[in-house]
Formats: structure tokens, sequence, C-alpha cells
């Protein structure tokens, strides 16, 4: 039977990417090799506690969601939830690092590739593609929201932060060789983060606020008039009129 903190340890060794990390809780916690049956079964039931809390959390909200109920939900006994979370909010965290490895995935398998040039006909893939990872992660999301009301977003606004500024410095990098498809009296940097967040709203309007078609168009048609109000210059705008 492994104590509290022989399991607490076991999953900082299982989590951290820093191998003096790693060695030193090897050491304390007295062992060099573990079974894999011991990760596998680690893994598992952490994963079962926090799938159980993202079908709550999501849907009742953190406070009025009991750590009795995600244990009943996640078929495990109080005390042995307890094994592997100390407190409700430690399942939160867990949760929100869980869900924001598998955004990270998601961004550089299915955005960045689309995103190696900035052209009108990019920038509307893009947006498309934006649209299907808010439409499959809508849990993410509510997530976020939770975070916002009852957190103060505290959990969240980092990695939000990350994004954003990652996206400044991607898009610095990008129109150093590509042409800028913006008007000449916009930084690029603002204009090109500023799209990428119109499209995540927009997605978020319709998806997860149920707002189906309030723009009157279809998502097709609005990604594609977001990118024309983007990317027309002046003159093009002025010719309108």
């Amino acid at each position: 039977m492994f104590t509290r903190d022989i399991i607490f340890c076991y999953l900082r060794v299982l989590e951290s990417t820093n191998e003096s990390e790693r060695s030193s809780c090897h050491c304390a916690c007295g062992w060099v090799n573990m079974p894999r049956l011991l990760d596998d079964t680690l893994v598992s039931n952490r994963r079962k506690i926090e799938r159980a809390a993202q079908a709550l959390f999501t849907r009742q909200g953190f406070h009025g969601t009991t750590v009795r109920e995600i244990a009943r939900k996640a078929g495990v006994s109080m005390g042995k939830l307890y094994l592997y979370y100390p407190t409700k909010e430690h399942i939160f965290i867990g949760l929100v690092q869980h869900m924001e490895q598998k955004m990270e995935v998601l961004r550089r398998t299915e955005l960045f590739p689309l995103m190696q040039s900035p052209d009108p006909d990019s920038l509307k893939k893009l947006g498309m593609a934006v649209g299907r990872v808010v439409s499959q992660n809508l849990d993410y999301w509510r997530l976020m929201y939770v975070d916002v009301v009852e957190f103060r977003h505290k959990h969240f606004i980092h990695s939000y932060r990350e994004v954003a500024g990652g996206l400044r410095t991607y898009s610095t990098a990008l129109f150093q060789k590509a042409p800028i498809p913006f008007p000449p009296d916009v930084n690029p940097g603002f204009a090109y983060v500023s799209l990428y967040l119109q499209f995540v709203t927009h997605f978020l309007v319709e998806e997860l606020f149920g707002a189906k078609r309030y723009l009157g168009v279809s998502d097709a048609e609005a990604v594609e008039q977001f990118v024309r109000l983007y990317t027309r210059s002046g003159k093009e705008r002025a010719s309108k009129r």
C-alpha cells in the first residue's frame, strides 16, 4: 500500500520534464524504478477523477460541486480520491493543466501548419480550423468561464497571455519574410493576433452560447468577411464608396 506522500511524489516524477527533479523525487521516495503497471494505474485513476470533475465543474460550477459528487461519479472512494488530490482546487488545477496540454497539441497540429503564410486564403483556412478546435473542445472554454467567475481567472490567465504573446512573437517573425496583408497604417502583429481572437470569439458565440448565425451568415461567410475587414487597404475601402 502506498501512502499519499509517496503517490504525490511519484505523480511529480511522471509529470516532470526536469531530470534533477525526477532524481530528487526518486531519492526522496525511496525507489529508482517503479513497475509500469503502477504508472498506468496512477495515471488512469487520476484521469478518471479529472473526467468526473470536468463533467461536474462545467455544468454545476466549482463551488456547486462537492468532492463526494466527484468521487461518486469517478467510481472511487473518498479516501482514494484524497490520495491523488489533497483538495478540490487541486483537482481543478490538474484538470486545467491537462486540458492546456491538450490544447497546446491541437494548436501545434491543427493550427500552426495553417499559419505559415498570412495571405487571405490561408487566413480563411485558419479561421475555419479555429472553429473546429473551438467546437470540438467546448468544455475547455466552459472551464475557463468557471475560472473567471469563481477564481477571478487565476488559473487560466497565464496561459491566455502566453498564447497571445506567442502569436505576437510568431507574427513578427512571419512578417519579416512574408507580404503583409493588412493596411499599411496598422501594426501587422496586432492585426494578426486580433483576427485570430476574432475567429475564437465568433465560434464561441456560435457554439458555446448557441447563437447560430447571429451575424446572419454562415460560418464560412463570416470568416471570409472578417478576413476582408482586416486585409483590405484604405484605398480599396475608399474605392467602394
